[in-house]
């Protein structure tokens, strides 16, 4: 899949920047309660030196904290309130423990605060849903149904939608130039999502 390999390089490079914020979810039979995930994130912060006023983390590090992401995105897609002003006082003691920078922290404080951590959330079950209908192959108007306040990532997306096709399409016409015995389609996207998968679990 030499000339294959090449072009769907640069589809998966793409697709994995926009899906930089995705995150497994939970097993929802996990019985580990969302107090007991806030314990566990506090426990892993290293408070800082007394002395320093220098920022140990930013906003974007401790979002990117998976046990976060999961949550936020939970909370999001079960639109629990509770939850999510469970998360809010973590991450603002977390804030204090890192020495979060002032304009920062202010992202998360409130009742702005809170609809910017469910937006948060909402992001990511985007990017996941996105991703899985990408993969399959899939109609993406539903996912953009059910999310309709990420318009730009919507346009993102569909770039890559059509530069997905538009590579497989190309790989097709080569399998049929090089004799390829079966439906050159459908052997194409194959390649195409066992390419995607590896290189997507690489970065």
């Amino acid at each position: 899949m030499g000339k294959g390999k090449f072009f769907f390089k640069r589809i998966v490079v793409s697709c994995v920047f926009l899906m930089s914020g995705c995150t497994e979810y939970n097993d929802p039979d996990d019985p580990k309660t969302s107090e007991e995930q806030v314990s566990v994130y506090n426990e892993q912060l290293v408070s800082p030196p007394e002395t320093s006023n220098t920022p140990l983390l930013t906003l974007e590090d401790m979002l990117g904290a998976i046990d976060v992401q999961q949550a936020l995105a939970q909370a999001a897609a079960d639109d629990d309130a509770e939850a999510l002003a469970l998360w809010q006082e973590a991450l603002l003691s977390a804030a204090d423990q890192v020495n979060l920078a002032p304009n920062e922290r202010s992202l998360i404080t409130g009742r702005q605060g809170l609809k910017y951590l469910e937006f948060q959330g909402m992001k990511t079950n985007y990017q996941a849903a996105f991703e899985r209908v990408f993969l399959e192959f899939e109609d993406v108007s539903k996912v953009y149904e059910n999310y309709p306040a990420f318009k730009n990532l919507h346009e993102r997306s569909m770039a890559l939608v059509k530069q997905r096709d538009e590579l497989v399409a190309k790989v097709a016409s080569q399998l049929k130039e090089d004799g390829y015995d079966g439906d050159e389609v459908a052997e194409a996207r194959r390649q195409w999502q066992n390419f995607f998968l590896s290189e997507s679990s690489t970065n």
